[in-house]
């Protein structure tokens, strides 16, 4: 359907699963990180495997390593911290990058 709106030659999947990332005026992939406020960071001695931030993370920024543990790729996350909300235990915390935080 999309290839009848648009050339198939044009469409290029350029993010990581399908997730839109953007382009600078060299050419190159501009992190997320680089305009983030707030980073996940996640305590393992805490975190269960349960795998809610991998399910819910809208950037698919977490993979799952061999241990099991989830693990939040930095350049793709954009710093939603929706993973955040959605830990059962509470594991994963925001911490502050960059700016002030205001209320």
């Amino acid at each position: 359907m999309l290839s009848k709106l648009i050339p198939e030659k044009k469409i290029e999947n350029l993010g990581k699963k399908g997730i839109p990332y953007g382009i600078s005026e060299e050419g190159s992939l501009v992190e997320r990180a680089s305009w983030r406020t707030f980073k996940p960071v996640t305590d393992y001695t805490k975190c269960i495997k349960c795998g809610m931030c991998w399910l819910h993370c809208p950037d698919a920024a977490y993979t799952v390593g061999k241990d099991g543990f989830p693990e939040c790729d930095s350049k793709t996350c954009k710093g939603c911290l929706i993973c955040v909300g959605v830990c059962p235990v509470k594991c994963i915390k925001a911490e502050q990058e960059r700016g002030v935080a205001k209320k």
